[in-house]
């Protein structure tokens, strides 16, 4: 080759390297401006949204498809009697509504690179006369974004991942019941296991100012009933039986006939009118075979084993006259069956609360003591408290007869050593009078007496510290 051949071919490699260095730069150039803008490429009429469906493939669960169908609400093509929760759909559909590419990869002739000659998911929607078919690619890791293509010959990189939403089972789509955070309640009532109504009654007769709820004239403690009624609303309806049940479905759960029905009438806080709420709780007719007692002490004795027979069991809940029927694990089914008297009453053995008290009359070791309160608390202030004459300290004694809490409730009568009483005179209407006798049961335990009437036991070690609390007055 001479040497004038030579330079032409050099210089046609020359200008063929610098035209592609050049493409590469005006490419990146306009990737760079794209990236940058986050400009929409793609717009959803979602209104006009008809249809939807999509198939997508998952390494553990392998190939999911869904359809749903639109008039007037959704339904799934496979069961109209499933209740689709049409938000849930219209979320799927927003992810096109208006959507935005990072960068644009024109009249690509090779989308298996891309992920898309075998697509992850393939989505259909129909709006208005037009079928719209997306192929959703490959995960780009570098741009943590997708691959998708439009069938417009493009192939995007998007801002947004579909299969964020699109990577759903059936069961996400499900309109579950709602049971909503009880507010102004006026009276929640049980049947079934109870059978009891509590009732709101600001005027009632008790000893607290904050006592509202009522149980046959008993007041309940307003902390164990809001958080009874806290667990009911927070109650993860998420696994269902079924959602079409039908009359033989409740049989066979046991919701013909449930164990229990707690029936709350509360005020709507949007239409400030009084609504009722149901739900019912109940084991299957097999599992009902077994006493729930006996279930419930086998559950106690494993809370300290760490071994149930019935650690994987569930009962089933409804709301209402609903078609669903959910399944719940046999420690919330626990929860929502605690709703005794002992379980909403005041633990406390005293009825009141301590400022109301203006004397304590205690008999221990055979003597006996009158503490009395000569003025009443003012501001920052504390009551002053008398013995014998002299002015004495009273927040010991106050912390211990305050923290006496009865950990079992029981009506047997109250038995053994006395181990100290007392009467505490309240500076209510009448003055009325609280006997309080405390019992030795064991070394362990007492039992306690309340106007002449046994309530249960506590641990002793509480009764030892107001024993001592009197000792550190009257002994000094």
């Amino acid at each position: 080759m001479t040497r004038k051949a030579r330079l032409l071919l050099l210089t046609g490699i020359l200008v063929v390297t610098v035209g592609a260095a050049v493409g590469v730069s005006l490419t990146e150039q306009q990737r760079e401006e794209i990236q940058e803008s986050g400009e929409v490429v793609f717009q959803l009429p979602v209104d006009d949204a008809t249809a939807l469906s999509w198939t997508y493939t998952n390494e553990e669960s392998g190939e999911t498809s869904l359809s749903f169908h639109r008039d007037g609400s959704w339904s799934y093509d496979e069961d109209a009697a499933f209740p689709v929760d049409g938000e849930k759909v219209q979320e799927l559909l927003d992810q096109f509504a208006q959507l935005r590419a990072a960068f644009v990869i024109q009249d690509v002739t090779d989308y298996a690179q891309y992920g898309l000659e075998d697509p992850v998911c393939t989505i259909g929607i129909t709006a208005g006369d037009t079928d719209y078919e997306i192929l959703v690619g490959s995960y780009s890791e570098m741009d943590s974004q997708r691959y998708l293509s439009l069938g417009d010959g493009n192939v995007y990189l998007v801002n947004e991942d579909p299969m964020d939403v699109y990577e759903a089972t059936l069961d996400d789509f499900l309109l579950n019941d709602e049971i909503p955070v009880f507010t102004d309640v006026e009276s929640v009532s049980f049947t079934g296991a109870e059978n009891q109504t509590v009732r709101r009654d600001e005027n009632g007769d008790s000893y607290r100012e904050e006592d509202d709820y009522y149980l046959d004239g008993q007041p309940l403690d307003g902390d164990k009933l809001d958080g009874y009624l806290s667990h009911l609303s927070a109650l993860g309806l998420n696994s269902y039986a079924t959602y079409k049940a039908a009359e033989a479905d409740l049989e066979e759960y046991g919701l013909d006939d449930p164990e229990l029905t707690v029936a709350v009438t509360y005020t709507d806080l949007e239409t400030e009118e009084a609504e009722t709420v149901t739900v019912s709780v109940s084991r299957s007719a097999a599992d009902r075979e077994t006493p729930w007692q006996d279930v419930l002490e086998e559950l106690e004795a494993a809370e300290e084993s760490g071994e149930s027979a019935y650690g994987d069991s569930v009962a089933y809940l409804r709301v209402g006259d609903s078609p669903i029927v959910y399944e719940i694990s046999y420690d919330t089914f626990r929860q929502v069956m605690a709703c005794s008297y002992d379980d909403l009453r005041h633990s406390q053995v005293l009825p009141a609360e301590f400022e109301h008290v203006q004397r304590l009359e205690i008999s221990l070791d055979g003597q006996q003591y009158t503490l009395t309160r000569t003025q009443e608390a003012d501001g920052d202030e504390p009551a002053v408290w008398t013995w014998d004459g002299e002015e004495i300290e009273i927040s010991g004694v106050e912390d211990a007869l305050t923290a006496l809490e009865i950990t079992q409730f029981t009506a047997d009568a109250a038995g053994g050593e006395t181990e100290i009483s007392l009467t505490a005179v309240l500076d209510l209407e009448d003055e009325p009078e609280v006997r309080i006798t405390l019992y030795r049961a064991d070394g362990e335990s007492c039992r306690a007496s309340v106007d002449g009437e046994s309530i249960g036991s506590l641990p002793r070690s509480q009764v030892v510290d107001l024993i001592e609390a009197v000792h550190a007055i009257v002994l000094n």
